[in-house]
């Protein structure tokens, strides 16, 4: 926990004459948080939990970052518990991205005592209005809420009628561009919560890097906030990494995960897969073993996503393949693996969907399946993502056609991807102001204005982004001389040393069961015995080379085979891609980082001593013309 005993101490003396007004008016003695503690039947707190609490009891702003399963709800369940007996009626609200983390959150609350409630779109009929009536009344002492609420009339006002003591943001890297999962509804908290007459704030999360934190604090406006973090280790995780290419690669992937699931003790788990196809793919392939699977992802429509979660929380599935689109508020303790099938999109992404195992504290295992081929998807995807300062000028252009005056209202949904970026840019840069609009969706308000300086500094501050965060997922699938719990750690910025309480990882504790249950996976059905790569796959390269490249590209093996330093050689680069190198001879990084399956984290550790390879090939080479 990150709070010196020094500076605790000065706390106490720095709460402001606001924060403790309504209290003292009120005349309420507030219990300590060991007593709240008790009235949940509970003896000790967790990490961090009482810091949090003593911070909400005390009208402060507080940042609480904690692993996923180390407590964050506790945090702000307890001080609602606080205000019973109190004749204002203090209100704690809690905004939370996703309908089913905040059913999750309700349920719990009721079991645990607290009165409660929830508004969100898809209640049955008359739940909305009765929530609404339950907080003017002072029913209720906490209330869930999406952040699209605060664009309701009724919710404001209802909330108008109550004091609230605490506003919690939950899932709080949300509000971070920086965040692995951004949500622009999140930008517009401050607003809410400076109508509310600016109540003390807790932003909590489990993945926020220390950059994102700084992000959280800046957009929330948060004042001197106490800041809690527990630590981000997970000691009963093991985290492992097994690593195919070439020819054979998913043939070897699929070995792995299988050997894996195969044993009861790995089951219930969670497999994620990139695309919708591979969850039905991976899904089939594990009925046929006789385990039971579900699918899940956005694609399917919301009653078969349901069907799904339920046969899987229920236990009537004992795998769940899924997208992304599963996990944030589903809260099954018991999950004993959780796999992924190809990279994720950043390190943040990862450590939040790996932390979905093992939440009852027992043993559970990360099993990461990487692949350069994924390495090349995300690169794919970063750059299908660039956008231009004319592609903002043209969207804008377009929005004005459709605009009746100087305004449009933008349905729900109505946005593809490419659209909300070039929406979101065009706001950045002052050509556009957006404003939540209720059922109907965002207004959008064009100005008229507009700078493309601004337009092109969000534009690169998006592509920084999206490469960093590319960065941090190829250093840790691909960082085998590293632990990768203290990889994950030095990425949070985590100091402290990681403390397993079984095996660790596939660095410091090998599975050798794992890798040779892979390698036994037949070569006809795609399965490779080494990751040097097979003679058979080099052969076949070097038959669509030109003599005197094919004698150039044995060097740049070797060469390749010395940068490896012992490790496979694909943790360089494959031979398709050596072979790409030589038949566009590239004189510059420039130049180097446009062939496909090299990257900047390539050109940063070999792009010179390639290109300097490459120079030194120049007579084996002379009079072959390059091809792009």
């Amino acid at each position: 926990m990150s709070v010196p005993a020094e500076t605790r101490g000065s706390f106490q003396g720095m709460q402001s004459s606001t924060a403790a007004a309504p209290a003292e008016q009120a005349g309420a003695h507030l219990p300590s948080p060991e007593q709240l503690l008790g009235r949940f039947g509970l003896e000790t707190f967790r990490l961090g939990q009482r810091e949090a609490v003593q911070a909400a009891l005390d009208g402060r702003d507080s940042l609480v970052v904690m692993p996923t399963g180390g407590g964050k709800s506790l945090c702000y369940q307890l001080p609602a518990l606080a205000g019973e007996g109190d004749p204002t009626r203090p209100l704690v609200v809690v905004v939370s991205p996703l309908i089913a983390l905040m059913s999750d959150q309700w349920r719990r609350l009721r079991e645990a005592g607290v009165s409660s409630t929830m508004l969100a779109s898809g209640m049955q009929d008359g739940h909305n209005a009765k929530a609404l009536s339950e907080i003017e009344d002072g029913t209720a002492q906490l209330v869930l809420a999406a952040p699209e609420r605060f664009a309701s009339g009724a919710f404001r006002a209802a909330l108008a009628r109550r004091r609230v003591s605490l506003f919690v943001v939950d899932e709080a890297h949300c509000v971070a561009e920086w965040g692995h999962d951004f949500r622009p509804d999140y930008l517009r908290l401050h607003e809410a919560i400076a109508s509310l007459g600016r109540p003390a704030v807790m932003a909590a999360t489990a993945t926020a890097t220390p950059r994102v934190a700084q992000e959280i604090a800046e957009r929330l406006g948060l004042r001197e906030p106490v800041s809690i973090r527990s630590g981000f280790d997970r000691p009963n995780l093991t985290f492992d990494v097994f690593g195919a290419e070439g020819k054979g690669a998913v043939a070897r992937k699929r070995a792995a995960l299988m050997h894996v699931l195969a044993d009861p003790a790995a089951r219930p788990a969670i497999v994620y897969c990139g695309t919708r196809k591979d969850t039905e793919e991976v899904a089939a392939r594990i009925e046929q073993e006789g385990i039971g699977a579900v699918v899940y992802h956005a694609g399917m429509t919301p009653e078969s996503r349901r069907e799904s979660q339920q046969a899987f929380m229920e236990g009537r599935a004992e795998v769940v393949v899924a997208t992304n689109a599963f996990g944030m508020g589903v809260d099954k303790a018991d999950v004993r693996t959780v796999a992924h099938w190809a990279l994720p999109t950043s390190l943040e992404a990862y450590y939040q969907e790996a932390g979905r195992g093992g939440r009852d504290g027992a043993q559970a295992r990360a099993l990461l399946l990487a692949s350069r081929m994924d390495l090349g998807r995300l690169i794919r995807f970063i750059k299908e993502r660039e956008t231009t300062v004319e592609d903002v000028k043209r969207y804008v252009a377009g929005v004005r056609q459709a605009a009746d005056g100087d305004t449009v209202t933008v349905g729900h949904g109505a946005l593809g991807e490419r659209q909300r970026v070039l929406l979101s840019i065009a706001e950045r840069a002052g050509a556009v102001e957006l404003e939540p609009a209720g059922h109907e969706g965002l207004y959008v308000r064009l100005t008229g204005q507009g700078s493309p300086r601004k337009a092109y500094a969000a534009i690169k501050a998006a592509k920084d982004r999206g490469w960093e965060a590319y960065r941090s997922i190829e250093r840790f699938s691909t960082g085998a001389e590293t632990c990768r719990r203290r990889q994950i750690l030095d990425h949070f910025g985590d100091a402290e040393p990681g403390r397993p309480t079984g095996r660790c990882c596939d660095v410091c504790d090998p599975d050798p069961a794992l890798e040779l249950a892979a390698n036994a996976a037949p070569v006809s059905s795609g399965g490779r015995r080494s990751g040097q790569g097979s003679t058979t796959q080099a052969a076949s390269v070097t038959e669509t080379l030109e003599p005197a490249q094919a004698k150039a590209f044995e060097r740049l093996r070797a060469w390749r085979k010395d940068r490896a330093e012992g490790k496979p050689a694909f943790t360089v680069a494959a031979d398709s891609v050596l072979a790409e190198v030589l038949r566009r001879r590239p004189r510059a990084t420039a130049e180097l980082i446009e062939i496909k399956g090299i990257g900047p984290a390539f050109c940063e550790k070999h792009g010179e001593s390639l290109l300097a390879e490459l120079a030194g090939l120049e007579a084996q080479l002379d009079g072959l013309p390059a091809r792009g």
